[in-house]
Order: C-alpha cells, then structure tokens, then sequence
C-alpha cells in the first residue's frame, strides 16, 4: 500500500481506537470506509532567477472493498506557471494532468500483499514515501529522482518478516509492461527492493535493482538509509541511484523538529538541510528527465507546522554546475486532508 493510503488508514484507526477507549466494547467490528484524501501545494521556485508558480492539487481515494481487497488511486494536476520573458511579464503555462496510480490490492495476510494495475515504482524509497510535498521536507526533486522512477502498469508481490524481535526484513518484487497511453505511460522493466528495519533503534537500510527489458537493456541499482531516533526528534535520510548509461549520484538531508521546546510556537518549526550530487552516464541525455550536466546543490530550509496538516514553508539551495553556478529559492504552503466518503455511523 502507498504511503498516503497507509497514512489515511492510520487516521481512521486512530480515530476508532481513540473512541473506543471510552466507549463500550462493539459486538461487530465497524466496516472500513471509504477516503478521501490529498494535498494541495502552493510553492513558488526562483531558479537561476526565474520564477515559477508551482501549484499543486493531487487527489487520492481509498476504497476498502472488503477486509482483504483495497483500491486506491491518485491523480495530480499540476501546473508550473512561469513569465513569458524569463522573468517578466505574465505567467503562463498548462496544466500537467497525471494518474500517478490506479491499483487493487489484495492483503493476504502479513507476510504478503498483491498489487496489479497501475502503482507507483518502487525503486528507493523517495517516490513512494517521500514525493507528496505535504510529507517532503526539502520541496525540490532530488537530483537523481529520475532513476528508476515513476509509475509502472504491471502487478507487484510485497510484505514483511520478522527475523527476530528487533529486525524485519522489507521486499518488494515487481514488473511493469510497456505502455505509451496518455495518462498510462509506463516502462518495461522488472525489479527488487529489500530493506532492513530495525524497529527499536527506528534505522532502515535497504537496496533497489532494477532491468529494463526495452530499448538499450539498461540496469539501474539503488541504496536508502533512514533513520529516525525517538529521541531528539531528528531524521536522517539518504539515496543512493547508479545506472551506467543514465547517471550516478546521490542525496543526504537532515531535519529537526523543536519538538522538546518550551515555546509552543518554537515547537512548530524544522529546520533542514540536504546535498547532493550528480555526475552523467555513458549515454548522456537517455533520460531527459536528468540533468544534462554534472552538478551539485546544497540547501537549507524551514518548515512551520502551523497545524498538523498544514504548513508553512522556505528554503535556499546553490547549484554548481562546469557552465556556472546559481541559486534555487523555494517559499509557499502545503495543506492535507482526509475526508471520510460516508457519514459516520
């Protein structure tokens, strides 16, 4: 399951299990219920100088159809509103529709979860946990983030071991058919992903790979680290993506959240910071969703919560390229909401 539907579920439960600590115990377990849930983002980006007005609405609905047949699905429009003159005059610009993913999955139990229809890939973990701009810390794409990403139309198998106490073992196994529809596109490819995740100390490591079985059979390899300790309310996160034709590169940023502050309104805010790194494949331009030259960045940013789904955000980064370097801004808002589709009983 996705990280916004599990976050949806996760809302619900906590809802149920909060009232339930004060009512009577249910002779029947209430029946899930559908959601409603998604973001919207407003973030202004200056790069190089140049303005544009990201904003954002994605959509996404959960539908249990039974206690082991879920569907879930996404949309996102998207428009990246820039001056006609570089940065004067008036913006301008389309709309971007997408189906980031239209997937049924069957839960069968805690070891094993299949998908088939449309998902989000995953390689890494940035794509599937981290892309929704209401949960990144730092608003603009990694580097590398077009390494393996995206979304596939094919079926997935996924689930969860405990090894011992304090180690699961994570894996994901996936394929993806080609696909040239609008709204459809998807690569055929086939991968992994196998994570380590202690739970006491709250660390995750894991590994991606991943084969394209079209055009130039390009093999791409990934590595995460996650780390978010109980105490002090910091998190630590960092990728790795390496494809000989495509690229290299990597990602590390760090958070923390004035969590433990005596001030309620210091309480609110994260600072954070990431760098990253990119240097080009065998085959430059293969992906023209990558750079086209090496490059590095570095930024520094704030966050402020000023609910628990609504926040207030600003950063600066520097970029450094062999053609020069420049500065990167971001300002804006994000908003979360769930929104249960049927009345509560």
């Amino acid at each position: 399951m996705s990280k916004i539907g599990i976050i949806a579920v996760v809302c619900l439960a906590a809802t149920v299990v909060s009232a339930a600590q004060d009512a009577p115990p249910l002779e029947v377990d209430p029946d899930p219920a559908p959601v409603l849930s998604g973001y919207l983002a407003f973030v202004p980006t200056w790069d190089s100088g140049n303005p544009t007005l990201v904003s954002i609405i994605s959509p996404v609905v959960l539908v249990p159809l039974s206690r082991d047949f879920v569907v879930e699905s996404r949309a996102s429009f998207e428009g990246d509103f820039q001056q006609r003159n570089g940065n004067s005059g008036d913006f301008t610009g389309a709309i971007e529709k997408s189906l980031d993913y239209a997937e049924i999955d069957y839960i069968g139990n805690r070891y094993v979860t299949l998908t088939a229809g449309r998902f989000l890939t995953p390689f890494n973990i940035f794509n599937e946990r981290l892309y929704p701009n209401w949960i990144r810390n730092t608003q603009t794409d990694p580097l590398i983030f077009p390494i393996g990403t995206g979304s596939d139309n094919g079926a997935m198998v996924r689930g969860g071991i405990s090894v011992e106490n304090d180690l699961n073992v994570n894996y994901t196994f996936y394929f993806s058919t080609l696909s040239t529809g609008k709204y459809f596109e998807s690569e055929r490819h086939a991968g992994a992903r196998v994570s380590l995740f202690l739970p006491v100390e709250r660390l995750e490591i894991g590994m991606s790979t991943q084969h394209v079985l079209q055009g130039t059979r390009v093999n791409r390899y990934g590595f995460h680290f996650q780390w978010q300790p109980a105490r002090p309310p910091f998190e630590v996160r960092s990728e790795v993506a390496y494809s000989r034709e495509e690229g290299k590169g990597l990602w590390a940023e760090g958070a923390y959240r004035f969590r433990s502050s005596p001030s309620p309104e210091l309480s609110r805010l994260q600072v954070v910071a990431r760098t990253q790194v990119f240097r080009l494949g065998t085959l430059p331009g293969s992906n023209p969703d990558l750079p086209s030259t090496d490059m590095k960045r570095t930024e520094f940013g704030a966050n402020y919560y000023l609910t628990d789904g609504w926040k207030a955000l600003a950063s600066y980064g520097r970029t450094f390229t062999s053609a020069g370097d420049s500065n990167i801004w971001t300002v804006g808002m994000t908003y979360r909401f769930v929104i249960p589709l049927v009345p509560s009983q």
